[in-house]
């Protein structure tokens, strides 16, 4: 047994707007040549890169822009700033990203009701896990505190749990925490509630203690684990951990009595990032200041964030323009909430953010922002400030004054004006993402100074016949089939990866009959070395009498591991090797870079491979001067350190020698693959369409008539 160690309230205008039914836009619609810059990316996989870029495009079709976040100063010293206000969340990222650090770090996100449906964190929380590592889902409520919105941030309850709120008209005083809802069990029966669990390890209840407070069995996957007392003399706020079994699907909580609980974090055991969403329909910064402060203090205190972010000001915007509130009371509020955190948690950071844009209309139909929201903002930025905070302008990102109204049309806001759709939220989330990758990148210099690019390189110019056979393949003409064949290393590095691009490649394109075939030509321990240095003729016979249209290259991961590696050497043999083979074959050239690869210090940390920089600055130029086309397979990982967070991943995706992949990570790399693969076809033919559009339109027109020529003394 352990023991301890519905809707808005009426007239709040901030109530949750009804999910969406309907899919968001199509990504692809917004603008697939979106680009950003490469250390806006770092980190991010294939597919969140894709999704990142397509929210690019869609920032510049609405006017929405990259704002910095100003990172203010948490601590001044005789020559100015000596900690800014961003330094302690950035230094705990420095120790996940050197594998210098064993336990999570986490983020508290207080916030009103554009983030209760954990709508914009949602983005921030997968970027930030992406990024460097996932340490969880985090603090979850017992269930969905209101009545409408997404249950992503909650359990599943039974019937007759009395749910009590801060942001009710008769909230209790002096009561809640951070968290500002409880839930209580009646005393007559049981309740229960139930968690998704996968990749969990830890649960942590935050429950609070009562002289007659009664138990909580937790259990996992149906088999009971722990029974926890809640019974204590007096009422605090307490904590309980237990650990779940590796494999547990499902938590459930079984009460009997009187039971007071706040909320469930579930957690990985691994380092990485934990966000916790706590958003709070018609929250402002007074609604917080409802919380009990020693209450308040114990919970924050006990997550033990390395940043708070505090996202409010909407409803406070909505108070002002209806005159309900006073610019004074809200500087005071938000002065005095900004203090309740630092005093919390003084060694954490904290970032303010602005209100976004909203929206009215007049007696006459028509749209006008709505008043307050920028004199909140620069009330916001003030605090921030003084209090050492860092801040963000989200109403400049979102595309400043009257960004709602062009919002609107393009369903990117709600019809009440003052909610962003689910798309609209994504874009939010994704500037910010933008904006704090930003300010870590300008004081976190990457750990392998070089240039690692990412996407398909050069594919239009080198693999046009390729492309032509697969869309022939694809309008079921005549021709031959397409063989494909991969030379390199053995198989026990990538396994499978082969046949997962053959496959999802003869999906594609008309199932197991399509005529694609693609084998692996490897063998243990080979290099670019010893293939230019075979015996004359071992490759070049054999594959001219099978006559492959596509040779695709992955040498890399074995050089990337001798300390001696020169890479003029390395440079010259493997474009000779490739150039060899080429001319035996008449067939086109794709080289895969290689995946993240580490090794382990004298301390048992993990960092680069030894020549894994040599490595990646070569290949691109070999691929360049023998004609090939090029994709980075570290880039797909995500980059810098993704070998780490692959092996982190629940599956894992990488193995523990810090260079092979799982079965499961050599498929999703060869799903990447092939998504970028088919991304450089369709814009092969969008380029051919336009092209024959344009002889179309010029085909039978008039010649132009021959300039009158004109004598020009001095031309």
């Amino acid at each position: 047994m352990l023991t301890a160690t519905p809707h808005a309230a009426p007239g709040t205008p901030d109530a949750l707007p009804p999910e969406e039914d309907e899919p968001s836009e199509p990504e692809e619609a917004d603008a697939p040549t979106a680009m950003a810059p490469p250390s806006d990316l770092e980190g991010l996989g294939a597919a969140t890169r894709a999704r990142a870029l397509s929210l690019e495009g869609l920032r510049e079709r609405v006017g929405s822009q990259h704002v910095d976040i100003e990172l203010g100063c948490r601590r001044k010293g005789a020559s100015g700033c000596e900690e800014s206000g961003l330094a302690p969340f950035f230094k705990t990222l420095s120790e996940l990203h050197e594998d210098r650090r064993r336990t999570p770090v986490r983020v508290v996100h207080l916030g009103d009701s554009l983030i209760a449906s954990d709508h914009i964190t949602d983005v921030i929380r997968e970027r930030l896990q992406e990024r460097h590592g996932s340490g969880g889902k985090g603090l979850l409520y017992i269930d969905r505190p209101t009545g409408a919105g997404r249950t992503v941030r909650a359990g599943t309850a039974s019937e007759g749990w009395q749910i009590t709120r801060i942001i009710d008209r008769n909230y209790p005083k002096e009561r809640l925490g951070f968290t500002g809802v409880a839930f209580a069990s009646s005393g007559t029966g049981s309740q229960s509630a139930r968690f998704p669990a996968e990749g969990a390890r830890t649960a942590e209840l935050f429950f609070q203690t009562q002289p007659q407070g009664g138990t909580v069995m937790f259990s996992a996957d149906g088999k009971p684990l722990q029974r926890l007392l809640t019974h204590f003399d007096a009422p605090q706020m307490a904590f309980a951990r237990v650990a779940l079994p590796e494999g547990t699907k499902t938590l459930s909580l079984h009460t009997t009595g009187k039971v007071e609980l706040h909320g469930v974090s579930m957690e990985s055991g691994q380092p990485g990032i934990v966000y916790d969403t706590i958003g709070l329909p018609g929250a402002t910064a007074e609604v917080f200041l409802r919380a009990k402060r020693e209450a308040f203090r114990a919970q924050l205190r006990h997550r033990k964030p390395s940043l708070v972010v505090l996202m409010v000001g909407g409803n406070e915007a909505f108070y002002l323009s209806r005159d309900r509130t006073k610019p004074a009371d809200i500087r005071a509020s938000a002065v005095e909430l900004v203090k309740w955190v630092r005093e919390s948690v003084p060694d954490s950071a904290c970032l303010v953010m602005s209100p976004l844009d909203a929206a009215v209309r007049t007696m006459g139909g028509e749209l006008v922002p709505r008043r307050g929201s920028q004199e909140v903002g620069g009330i916001l930025r003030d605090v921030a400030r003084e209090g050492g905070c860092a801040y963000w302008d989200a109403l400049a990102a979102m595309g400043g004054e009257g960004s709602a109204i062009r919002w609107l049309p393009l369903k990117l806001l709600n019809e009440d004006l003052v909610h962003p759709r689910a798309r609209g939220s994504d874009l939010m989330g994704h500037l910010f993402d933008f904006a704090l990758q930003r300010a870590y990148a300008r004081e976190h210099l990457p750990l392998l100074q070089v240039e690692d690019p990412s996407g398909l390189l050069d594919s239009d110019t080198s693999l046009r016949s390729t492309f032509a056979h697969l869309r022939a393949m694809e309008d079921k003409a005549e021709g031959e089939p397409l063989d494909i064949v991969q030379l390199g290393a053995s198989d026990t590095a990538w396994p499978g990866f082969p046949g997962a691009v053959r496959g999802a490649l003869a999906k594609h394109f008309g199932g197991k009959d399509s005529g694609i075939t693609y084998e692996a030509l490897e063998e243990p321990g080979a290099t670019a070395f010893t293939l230019n240095r075979q015996e004359p003729g071992t490759h070049e016979a054999q594959l001219a009498a099978r006559k492959p249209q596509l040779l695709v290259f992955r040498y890399g991961t074995l050089e990337a591991s001798q300390s001696d590696l020169d890479p003029e050497s390395l440079h010259q043999e493997y474009t000779a090797a490739i150039s060899r083979l080429r001319a035996a074959t008449g067939a086109e050239c794709l080289l895969l870079g290689p995946p993240d690869r580490l090794q382990q210090d004298s301390q048992g940390r993990w960092i680069e491979a030894v020549s894994l920089g040599r490595v990646l600055s070569t290949l691109p130029r070999v691929a360049h001067d023998a004609g090939c086309a090029y994709w980075s397979s570290r880039a797909a990982m995500g980059g810098e350190r993704s070998m780490l967070r692959w092996q982190r991943e629940e599956p894992a995706l990488a193995g523990p020698d810090g260079t092979g992949l799982t079965p499961l990570g050599a498929e999703r790399l060869a799903g990447a693959f092939v998504k970028e693969l088919l991304a450089g076809y369709e814009a092969s033919k969008a380029t051919s369409a336009e092209a024959g559009q344009a002889r179309v339109q010029t085909k039978g027109a008039s010649p132009a008539p021959a300039p009158t020529a004109h004598a020009a003394e001095g031309g």
